[in-house]
């Protein structure tokens, strides 16, 4: 017989599931239409506020601005300013935002191997 996950543990001693549930907070942090792009684009490298606007398709600037604001709070992305003329400024992940990759890479593992499946849900959605 195979081990339980800690998840499937988990699911087995709780009675009820609700907003409060440190799973359901946890994907309201990251589940906005444009948190998960901003956060894989930060995974390959530090970046420039164009950089991220080049790479993030269809986000304007204002969005960009407000969603790295939310991350920097939440102690995901890190800020960096260079006292030159203009400013530079520079976005990573912080330690706390790395402990995210290991979950988008399972994420995007999974939504490759069911990626046409997927893409018919959403397309049905809308």
């Amino acid at each position: 017989m195979m081990e339980k996950t800690k998840l499937e543990n988990a699911i087995a001693i709780k009675s009820e599931f609700d907003e409060h549930c440190i799973v359901h907070q946890s994907l309201q942090l990251l589940g906005n239409k444009w948190t998960l792009l901003v956060l894989m684009s930060l995974i390959k490298e530090t970046k420039r506020t164009h950089q991220l606007l080049r790479e993030i398709s269809g986000i304007s600037t204002k969005v960009l601005s407000q969603t790295l604001k939310k991350l920097i709070g939440y102690g995901m992305v890190s800020k960096k300013i260079y006292p030159v003329v203009p400013p530079s400024v520079e976005y990573s992940l912080t330690e706390f935002g790395k402990t995210l990759i290991p979950l988008l890479d399972s994420l995007f593992v999974w939504a490759l191997e069911h990626e046409e499946q997927v893409r018919k849900v959403v397309k049905n959605a809308e």
